[in-house]
């Protein structure tokens, strides 16, 4: 097959050939049909990711953990949780049985993979039962995904919108595009645990998994 592959970290990928995957038990053969490479694809590519290792541990690799593609009958599905040294930019991906869930009719593969940041506000206002007023909690506040989540936090209407992370440049950022407060976790666990009490500003309850106050 035809894939994208990086021979070391921080080098280019280079579109070539790659041996096919071969599903093991329990394992399915994807049909990449789009991918969106996102800044956390690129950092991993460059090595600069603190989970590099994990997904570029061995060379050469193909880089994106996940994306949209068809199942062996032809169900289009987002897909994740790759069996390295496969990656999704490639014509074919192996992933684990279930690692996969159905995308709707009618959605484009290429639309499906920047729907981020509709999941993103369906996740806190449907499944957390987010109401407008409450706080809201992100935890690794400085990458995308975070900042978004950040900006869709403050366009629902949160009351106060706490933010976690680990650069203090960083968490500056977001702060400045509508964290309330934020708060570094590259500190010790007593002073970690302060941090959050001294942050909470009243008792946090949890929904859905996320915590809101």
């Amino acid at each position: 097959m035809k894939a994208a592959v990086l021979h070391e970290a921080g080098g280019i990928p280079r579109y070539e050939d790659f041996p096919d995957p071969v599903a093991g038990d329990g394992e399915v053969i994807i049909d990449a049909k789009a991918v969106a490479v996102e800044n956390v694809d690129k950092a991993i590519a460059a090595g600069t990711h603190y989970a590099s290792e994990k997904y570029i541990g061995q060379f050469p690799a193909i880089p994106a953990f996940d994306g949209i593609g068809a199942l062996p009958d032809g169900t289009l599905v987002g897909f994740g949780n790759i069996r390295l040294p496969y990656g999704a930019l490639a014509e074919k991906a192996v992933v684990p049985q279930g690692s996969y869930m159905p995308i709707p009719d009618g959605i484009d593969p290429a639309v499906a993979t920047v729907m981020a940041s509709a999941i993103t506000a369906m996740s806190m206002k449907t499944a957390a039962g987010f109401v407008p007023g409450e706080t809201v909690l992100v935890q690794g506040a400085t990458g995308v995904a975070g900042r978004l989540a950040v900006k869709v936090a403050r366009l629902l209407g949160a009351g106060r919108i706490i933010a976690t992370g680990r650069d203090d440049d960083q968490l500056r950022g977001v702060q400045a595009i509508g964290a309330d407060t934020v708060i570094n976790t590259a500190v010790s666990d007593g002073a970690l645990a302060q941090a959050y009490l001294d942050a909470r500003g009243g008792r946090l309850r949890r929904r859905g998994g996320l915590p809101v106050g």
